[in-house]
């Protein structure tokens, strides 16, 4: 294969997958590491992608125009749904629990099938799916500054409300991950989830596969801070052990 056709066949994988490993690209064209390295650093200096650690992504995949809630409920459905299921699994009867604006989190606290829960939110579209929940549970809607792009209130009222609970485990989203940085697009929705977090005994995210690598505007918790990161089961080997280093990665239900 010529080396044209290489560079362009991994701007082809590159684009496809948003992230891909050093590893999965050296397997997949059926050349050295070394090799890719060095594809990789030239497409990198020429613009063309991001280089990361131990791959590369797409430069669309950085932070661009916030995608509303109602859009994302459209991408990465499977991926979405399996995360759905592993953290509602990690849920306990008669847990208080905080839960975070996010389309998976939606997924997940419809996916709840625990007897007796206290929810709380800040996130009008998890607290329609909490309340269509067919087991009826305690519900409580933080209010305060909607943000109609993410369907979410936000602020120091909504601060000042979420500081005054306590939970047993928090539940929250990013739109990106990169190294120990959780980061979304706006610093006051950030501030809450970080409340959040800080009020919780269990701090959990949730995160699918096209989060990692990934960069956006505000950085609102660090991931060394978190107990666990839930994530989907296609996540690449590469990425999974680099973010091991940082926290405790779940990409299963276990018994």
């Amino acid at each position: 294969m010529l080396k044209r056709e290489r560079l362009d066949q991994v701007m082809n994988m590159v684009t496809e997958r948003n992230y891909i490993s050093v590893a999965d690209l050296a397997k997949s064209l059926q050349v050295s590491e070394m090799t890719i390295r060095r594809d990789l650093d030239e497409l990198a200096k020429s613009g063309k992608l991001i280089r990361l650690h131990g791959g590369a992504q797409i430069i669309s995949s950085q932070a661009g125009a916030e995608q509303s809630f109602q859009q994302k409920r459209g991408i990465h459905i499977p991926e979405k749904q399996e995360i759905a299921q592993i953290a509602a699994s990690l849920v306990h009867d008669k847990e208080t629990i905080y839960v975070g604006p996010g389309t998976t989190l939606e997924m997940m606290v419809a996916a709840l099938k625990q007897e007796d829960l206290r929810i709380v939110t800040n996130s009008m579209p998890v607290f329609e799916a909490a309340r269509k929940n067919p087991n009826n549970y305690e519900l409580i809607l933080a209010g305060g500054f909607y943000r109609p792009v993410s369907g979410t209130f936000c602020g120091a009222l909504t601060n000042n409300e979420l500081a005054a609970m306590n939970y047993d485990q928090a539940f929250v989203g990013v739109n990106g991950i990169s190294d120990s940085a959780l980061l979304t697009a706006d610093i006051e929705e950030g501030q809450t989830q970080s409340t959040g977090l800080k009020n919780s005994q269990r701090r959990i995210i949730v995160a699918d596969m096209y989060k990692f690598n990934r960069r956006d505007f505000c950085k609102f918790y660090s991931l060394y801070d978190i107990d666990e990161l839930v994530t989907n089961s296609q996540v690449s080997a590469d990425v999974l052990k680099y973010y091991q280093q940082y926290t405790s990665v779940r990409t299963n239900i276990e018994a």
